[in-house]
């Protein structure tokens, strides 16, 4: 989970595995969820790691994305400098050579519609542009279910793109 301080990274995790949002949250520095993913061929267990989105801790993004799998980019549909922020971000993921890996792109808190200043149209031209997928969520209300959606979609990509088969002939793949 990448994205600027404040977007709702946490929040999202809380909803996808407790069904919750946390009651009170002190910004993350960095923090790890597991979930165990149902799949075509038997159960998966997934480990999330949540990172922090303050500046004070951007020296630690190039451990976290040389750790990961796959990426879930989110940015506040209401706060335009969290969107053109994933730039360097995504910047950052090219530099450290993780681009081949599986993206999906989250615009969150869709519950504040009204005060929107990123467009759909935006979050999916970046989306396109890494070959990821885009979905608006709301880790306040999930409305529209799409918070399970983006981590069992990223889960299903990561698992997808990184099935090895070893010498008992069971299926394994790497942590997210």
């Amino acid at each position: 989970m990448l994205g600027k301080g404040a977007v709702g990274k946490t929040s999202l995790i809380f909803r996808f595995v407790h069904n919750r949002i946390p009651k009170e949250h002190d910004p993350t520095v960095e923090d790890f969820y597991h979930f165990n993913l149902k799949t075509k061929s038997g159960e998966r267990e997934i480990h999330i790691l949540d990172t922090a989105g303050e500046e004070d801790y951007q020296d630690m993004l190039d451990k976290w994305i040389s750790q990961a799998s796959g990426f879930i980019l989110v940015f506040a549909i209401n706060d335009l400098e969290t969107f053109t922020s994933l730039k360097k971000v995504i910047k950052r993921i090219k530099e450290n050579e993780a681009d081949n890996l599986p993206f999906v792109v989250v615009g969150n808190k869709c519950d504040l519609g009204l005060k929107r200043e990123v467009t759909i149209q935006q979050g999916e031209e970046l989306a396109k542009s890494l070959g990821a997928k885009y979905l608006e969520t709301s880790a306040l209300t999930d409305s529209n279910g799409n918070v399970k959606v983006a981590f069992e979609l990223c889960g299903n990509m990561i698992i997808n793109k990184t099935r090895k088969i070893d010498d008992d002939g069971k299926c394994c793949c790497p942590i997210f």
